[in-house]
């Protein structure tokens, strides 16, 4: 009898353990997996603490940020400038988009809030994920205000202008960008 339920036990035990082993081995191929100081992603694999380029940063806002990934990108080119042309608030804040501190307006990744308000990142892909939570409010106040969806990133801008940034030249600047853009 006792053999038995030693048996039954170890058998439990074993199984148990080939389950766990398999679930951790098998990652889908489309998460986001951040591990220290790493961010992979399909095939990427791209530190955290420095700015991937323009291209390898779309890759992972089609996932993490989603529809708006690319409108994601194109105002971190005008607020931070192009592949390797950062600012200073994205190499010393991770604050790619130029993303205020809301305070308690909204869900945030931000740490804290810095000079002017600029909001605080541990890493790009915080900020990244900031301003999909932004951009959340900003589909919802769409659509309060017409009674459906933004149709697309130039009918968001022309929304987005005077709250996000309040100068003609960004709204131009913004708008020529997505006419020119051409990451896959």
């Amino acid at each position: 009898m006792v053999f038995v339920i030693m048996f039954v036990a170890t058998a439990a035990t074993l199984n148990q353990s080939r389950t766990l082993k398999l679930e951790s081995y098998e990652t889908e191929k489309d998460e986001v997996v951040i591990s220290g100081e790493t961010l992979q992603y399909d095939t990427l694999q791209l530190s955290l603490k420095t700015i991937p380029k323009a291209q390898h940063l779309y890759t992972v806002a089609k996932k993490s940020v989603g529809r708006w990934a690319k409108l994601f990108v194109v105002i971190k080119i005008e607020e931070s400038g192009a592949d390797g042309q950062n600012s200073y608030y994205a190499k010393n804040y991770g604050n790619l988009t130029g993303m205020r501190f809301p305070g308690t307006g909204r869900k945030t990744t931000a740490l804290r809030s810095g000079h002017n308000f600029y909001a605080v990142f541990n890493h790009w892909h915080d900020c990244m994920l900031d301003f999909m939570y932004y951009m959340e409010v900003m589909d919802s106040k769409f659509e309060a205000r017409y009674g459906r969806p933004a149709k697309d990133e130039y009918e968001m801008v022309n929304f987005m202008f005077g709250s996000y940034n309040i100068y003609g030249k960004w709204k131009t600047d913004v708008l020529w960008l997505l006419n020119h853009f051409r990451y896959k």
